[in-house]
């Protein structure tokens, strides 16, 4: 049978980051039979190569040159085994990367996507009991989570009605990846960039870096956990750069966005072709409101609301490309709404995603999801002339006053990178759908991935980024 000689290349990379001796050190005292070095390094090339389940991966166990040494049981054993030490893994690797590959930290890139299970119900979350069987409440009455159920029905990306979990990825100014997150598929991807910026900076010893999301994230409390109040703060803490959504903005905003004081320079896109970059920006005092608990969690409803100004330069850029999507976009939904007007009984509140809002008078009964009344339905004119305004429009925010238009422009065009990495993990590496069940699983199930993900980038950036992952993978 035909052996795989190539992942020789990823073998010596995955030796270069130093997973083996974690996994020595985890396992020294341990009754473990089995090698976890083996299994792991295993995993990950076969991610790479012949991407399945873990039983596809051990039914062709032969496509290597080494002897798989262990069971399909082992291979379940071992999840177990790596998920109390998947941080100290993502640190090992931070540290035997950051010099020979000349890591920048400088600036930072943060998103979130999910990944289905072709399961129909959620996972339960275990509570805290007491010696009765009782579950135990805290002060407030809420029940105490012992561990969260990690596969739940959320927004999925496709718009899947399949229970998903979340995953944070933090990557540095090269594209390489940093850390990642896991969490529950119900729970808002706002609140997750805090906690996983908190850890890699503490557990990395960081310094201060720029953070670069997508609007999603542009949040209040985000903000200011990154920077602070002020720009003077900002230098000493951490930076951001965020998009901002235009049509969602106040109305001070969005009058200025309509003035016409624009400067066009002429720049040159990723195939060397000449563009005009339509901009402006500001420096400007925005007021937010902050409500949080003495934890800073967000508790609304509390008296803990604050509001608080914080400088930052807007930016806002035109692109008649952008324009061009936007009217084509709304064109689609705008037919759909017509349709659902011709034809309402053909429509259920599901399969009317994106149209409501277009739609003046449109109500589903809640038992059934169906048009409550489609006698009085019409398209929302006022709403489609309203958007029309801003098409071409997008703004981008940051902390970073001294940074010029164009400075704003590229860094947050580094995001897109983050975007395809996502593609590469659902597409090229198949993480998706996931297998396995149990939260330990899961977690190891992406710890993999990541390694995967790593050893990709790397391998691409020695390659001076020349060549697509699909063109080295094959």
């Amino acid at each position: 049978k035909p052996k795989n000689l190539g992942y020789s290349v990823l073998k010596k990379i995955y030796n270069e980051l130093g997973i083996k001796e974690v996994l020595n050190e985890a396992t020294k005292n341990s009754k473990i039979q089995f090698d976890l070095n083996e299994i792991l390094s295993f995993l990950v090339f076969m991610r790479v190569l012949k991407p399945g389940s873990k039983k596809d991966a051990y039914d062709n166990r032969d496509l290597l040159f080494e002897n798989c040494n262990f069971s399909l049981d082992d291979i379940y054993r071992s999840l177990t085994s790596l998920n109390p030490i998947q941080e100290k893994i993502q640190k090992t690797i931070w540290e035997n990367t950051k010099d020979k590959y000349n890591r920048d930290t400088s600036t930072t890139y943060y998103d979130c996507t999910n990944y289905y299970f072709e399961i129909e119900y959620n996972d339960e979350d275990k509570y805290e009991l007491d010696c009765d069987g009782n579950i135990i409440k805290d002060d407030n009455g809420n029940p105490l989570i012992k561990e969260k159920g990690l596969r739940k029905r959320g927004p999925e990306k496709n718009k899947r009605p399949d229970p998903i979990v979340e995953m944070g990825l933090l990557m540095d100014a090269s594209q390489i990846p940093l850390s990642y997150d896991i969490f529950p598929g119900n729970e808002s991807e706002k609140k997750s960039l805090i906690p996983i910026l908190k850890r890699t900076k503490h557990q990395f010893d960081l310094d201060r870096t720029i953070v670069v999301a997508d609007r999603g994230l542009n949040t209040s409390d985000n903000i200011i956990h990154i920077s602070g109040t002020s720009i003077e703060q900002a230098k000493k803490l951490n930076g951001y750069v965020y998009g901002q959504s235009v049509r969602g903005a106040d109305d001070k905003f969005k009058s200025w966005i309509l003035e016409n004081d624009y400067t066009t320079d002429i720049l040159l896109d990723d195939n060397g072709k000449e563009i005009k970059f339509i901009h402006k920006s500001r420096i400007y005092p925005k007021k937010m409101r902050v409500v949080r608990d003495d934890k800073g969690k967000t508790k609304a409803g509390q008296d803990k609301v604050q509001y608080i100004t914080v400088d930052q330069k807007q930016m806002v850029y035109y692109s008649q490309k952008y324009a061009d999507k936007q009217k084509r976009d709304r064109e689609k939904i705008v037919a759909k709404a017509n349709d659902l007007i011709s034809h309402p009984e053909k429509y259920s509140k599901a399969t009317s995603y994106g149209v409501a809002g277009y739609v003046n008078n449109l109500k589903f009964v809640k038992s059934t999801g169906e048009i409550a009344d489609s006698n009085n339905l019409s398209i929302n004119e006022e709403k489609i002339k309203e958007e029309e305004k801003y098409d071409g429009y997008y703004s981008i925010i940051t902390s970073e006053e001294h940074l010029s238009d164009i400075e704003i422009r590229n860094i947050y065009r580094g995001l897109s990178k983050i975007e395809e990495t996502f593609k590469v993990t659902k597409s090229g590496l198949e993480a998706r759908p996931v297998w396995v069940s149990r939260n330990d699983h899961i977690e190891s199930h992406f710890l993999t991935c990541f390694i995967s993900l790593v050893i990709i980038r790397l391998l691409e950036k020695r390659l001076d980024n020349k060549y697509p992952f699909e063109q080295i993978i094959e």
